[in-house]
């Protein structure tokens, strides 16, 4: 009877904990729901709230065309080749900004292929940036992790699937990657789907690369017109039975070579004599030539080898990177161009100045080998007695810029001369520029202006450009204003009010 009765009992229990589960389950479910009912309406509220704030803030009463160019401007003037783009960073602000970006393919013009670059944000950039010319970067992962190499030709290969439909309207394209496997997959695959008809420029350097870069050649890039190449040499053009055969680029206007490595192995990354030759050959517009450091190896050919002649040559800037380039002097030696207009030799800031070339600037002396040039840079390039043949090399130069220990030495030797200071006052002087100039050198180029003034000649306006500290050139301002009393003085990145001057203070005084 005892048992029937617990048993009756723990019956009765377990249905009122049934019932009050249910009870429990239901008002759960009401709660539920109402939860739900007040996330989506505070979202609602949030975005509202959102929308209400941003319609208060200034740059929301901003026309779309007035936003759109500011977004332009912000996405010209970022870093290159970084990760996180400042033209996605917009597109994710807001309802209104991402309108604004995303229906404008200007700002997705340009894009970087990197391990780091989700494959779904290149098919953005290809698909938003609807019918216009592309920019695009080929980058390494950084920094570099285990496996890179093999990891970063998977990627490649799932990323020109995506991208090489829009490859016909590439406009410019820079392979930056220190593997030589990948510059060869990168350039075979473009090869395939050439000619490239708006391809106009192509910039690839690596500073791991043991062996000559891949090059578009065969007509696969005919609209072609900057090269750059950094750290890696240039192959020689071979047609399929390797015979010598001439580069594709008769539209070529400007070549940019560069080598940043000296010493021991730097010869591996630079071009060959006969290569380079081929290449200016190859180029009979070439306009403008930019060496970097070392990239050309001429050792094998002195005095074997006729004049380099580059008829249409109107800019040559050299910086060799070193006080004693081995090539300099002989590429000087042998180039021609006739109608050269910008000629600017930049050694490093050191002591002494570089190689000097003065004699190799006439052919032969006194007819200057560079007769129509009109712009001329010398930095660390002038020795102390070469000064007058530098003015005479360039005898209708019109802007002249020079660097602090060429303007000492030029400017020394002039006043010390009263001949040549008297006769060193062309008329077609324009502009005249200083960097950091020395201790007196001021005051030299105001007794060469006084000397000038006598003689009624045309006064060039005088650019002083920094950075000028008052602890290396406390006399500034005096003779800064006895030079602004002979000519116009224009200063360029000096702080005046390191030396006690207000940006209002006139200079005159």
């Amino acid at each position: 009877m005892v048992r029937e009765e617990l048993l009756s009992t723990l019956r009765q229990e377990i249905c009122a904990l049934e019932s009050r589960r249910e009870e429990l389950h239901a008002r759960l479910q009401e709660t539920t729901t109402s939860l739900a009912e007040v996330q989506s309406l505070l979202t609602r509220k949030k975005a509202q709230s959102h929308a209400v704030h941003n319609l208060l803030a200034p740059v929301s009463r901003l026309p779309d065309e007035v936003l759109l160019a500011i977004f332009e401007e912000a996405v010209k003037n970022q870093e290159p080749g970084q990760v996180v783009r400042t033209e996605m960073v917009l597109s994710c602000t807001s309802h209104r900004w991402r309108q604004v970006t995303v229906n404008a393919p200007r700002l997705w013009n340009s894009f970087c292929v990197r391990a780091e670059v989700p494959i779904v944000v290149l098919q953005n950039y290809v698909s938003r940036s609807a019918n216009i010319p592309l920019t695009v970067e080929f980058r390494e992962r950084e920094p570099a992790w285990p496996g890179a190499d093999k990891r970063s030709m998977a990627y490649l290969g799932l990323a020109l699937n995506v991208i090489l439909p829009s490859a016909p309207r590439w406009r410019r394209i820079a392979v930056l990657h220190r593997s030589y496997p990948y510059f060869t997959h990168v350039f075979r695959e473009l090869r395939e789907v050439a000619p490239l008809k708006m391809l106009q420029s192509i910039s690839m350097g690596s500073p791991g690369i043991c062996g000559p870069c891949p090059l578009l050649v065969a007509d696969s890039a005919p609209a072609l017109e900057s090269l750059e190449v950094e750290d890696m040499p240039l192959p020689p053009p071979v047609t399929q039975t390797f015979e010598a055969a001439r580069y594709s680029i008769a539209g070529l206007t400007t070549l940019r070579l560069r080598l940043h490595r000296t010493g021991v192995g730097s010869s591996h990354a630079a071009t060959d004599s006969s290569t380079f030759r081929t290449l200016i050959g190859s180029a009979p517009i070439l306009s403008t030539l930019e060496i970097y450091g070392q990239p050309v190896n001429f050792g094998q050919e002195r005095g074997r080898q006729g004049p380099l002649e580059i008829t249409r040559l109107r800019t040559l800037i050299l910086h060799p990177g070193t006080q004693s380039p081995r090539e300099l002097r002989h590429f000087i030696s042998m180039i021609k161009a006739p109608i050269l207009r910008r000629f600017e030799l930049v050694y490093p800031e050191n002591t002494p100045p570089g190689q000097d070339i003065s004699d190799l600037l006439f052919h032969p002396f006194p007819v200057a080998s560079f007769p129509c040039v009109e712009t001329v840079r010398l930095h660390n390039a002038i020795h102390p007695d070469t000064g007058p043949v530098f003015v005479s090399a360039f005898p209708v130069a019109t802007h002249i810029k020079l660097g602090g220990s060429d303007a000492g030495y030029l400017f020394e030797r002039i006043t010390s001369d009263d001949i040549l200071c008297g006769t060193w006052a062309p008329s077609h002087i324009q502009h005249l520029t200083v960097i950091s100039p020395l201790h007196n050198t001021l005051l030299q180029m105001y007794k060469w202006l006084l000397s000038v003034t006598n003689e009624a000649h045309q006064l060039p306006i005088i650019t002083l450009e920094g950075p000028i500290h008052p602890i290396d050139y406390p006399e500034l301002l005096p003779q800064l204003s006895k030079l602004a009393s002979c000519t116009e003085v224009r200063l360029c990145r000096v702080d005046l009010s390191a030396f006690g001057w207000s940006e209002h203070t006139p200079i005159i005084q």
